[in-house]
């Protein structure tokens, strides 16, 4: 009579501690899925969102945005992939720059200058910026524990 209580006990703990495992690492596929579910379409929105901050190039001009306007910072994504973000960013800008110059020699002093909003929507729309997403979402689908760098870099996430 012993042993048998003492098998259903152990029984029991083992039962206990398998459904505890498989409700933890459910609950992290599950989480893992939420932040890979949507990477496509934020990836591309915050690639233009730097797209346009680096665009415009003025700090306090972006600073004030970036207050006023919340959809410019995505805590998910820019915890893990800001510095690929902000480089996106960056080398548009450069290319703004360069159609800027050239604008100067072909087009009438009215339609010179940087267009940035065009420029940024256009490269939102653009298979460089698909490709470009492409790549990163392997990077994403790769990360371990990226719940952890998430919360790491946003306390109370």
């Amino acid at each position: 009579m012993i042993i048998k209580q003492l098998f259903n006990q152990i029984y029991m703990k083992t039962i206990c501690l398998l459904l505890s495992s498989l409700l933890l690492m459910s609950c992290n596929v599950t989480h893992n899925k939420k932040h890979t579910q949507n990477f496509k379409k934020d990836f591309k929105f915050d690639a233009y969102c730097s797209c346009l901050l680096e665009g415009y190039g003025n700090k306090n001009l972006t600073s004030q945005m970036t207050l006023i306007d919340k959809s410019f910072y995505s805590p998910v994504i820019n915890s893990v992939l800001y510095d690929e973000l902000r480089e996106i960013g960056i080398e548009e800008a450069k290319i703004m720059k360069k159609d800027s110059i050239k604008s100067i020699t072909i087009a009438s002093e009215a339609l010179t200058g940087k267009k940035i909003q065009l420029h940024c929507l256009n490269f939102y729309n653009s298979k460089k910026l698909d490709s470009i997403t492409k790549v990163n979402y392997r990077k994403w689908k790769n990360i371990k524990n990226i719940d952890s760098i998430i919360n790491a870099k946003n306390p109370g996430f």
